[in-house]
């Protein structure tokens, strides 16, 4: 992959280095979906999208949204547990340029008025190309 990955990639390569690779692992989701299945790992950007770091390389934040389940009472925080360290251990394998910047929270997670109990694990990630 060099020193970054290119915006228009990024996204997918990270989908690349999470895919599935047993029937128990989780289903990753690169684009936008209105409907999910947990657990799931979502990709999207964060804030900041993308910070300069020089003239051809910036700092770009991509967001992992670890979906445990349905928010139920239960033993939901132990799945989420489980499926960021999953994550986690996942790209700790890959060679890509996957640095941790951040873990948050459990969190409720709403889509398509469904809440998910989810959890944003935020990258750092060096970017060539872009605005």
């Amino acid at each position: 992959m060099g020193c970054g990955v290119n915006l228009l990639d990024a996204r997918s390569k990270l989908g690349a280095a999470l895919a599935p690779v047993e029937d128990t692992d989780p289903v990753v989701l690169v684009d936008l979906v209105d409907a999910l299945e947990p657990p799931a790992l979502m990709l999207g950007w964060g804030e900041p999208w993308l910070q300069p770091q020089s003239a051809c390389l910036r700092t770009g934040r991509l967001v992992v949204t670890a979906v445990a389940g349905r928010l139920v009472p239960g033993a939901g925080i132990e799945a989420l547990e489980e499926l960021v360290e999953y994550t986690l251990d996942t790209l700790k394998a890959d060679d890509g340029p996957w640095a941790l910047d951040s873990v948050s929270g459990p969190r409720v997670f709403t889509l398509s008025n469904i809440n998910y109990l989810a959890a944003r694990i935020t990258l750092r990630v060096p970017i060539t190309g872009g605005p």
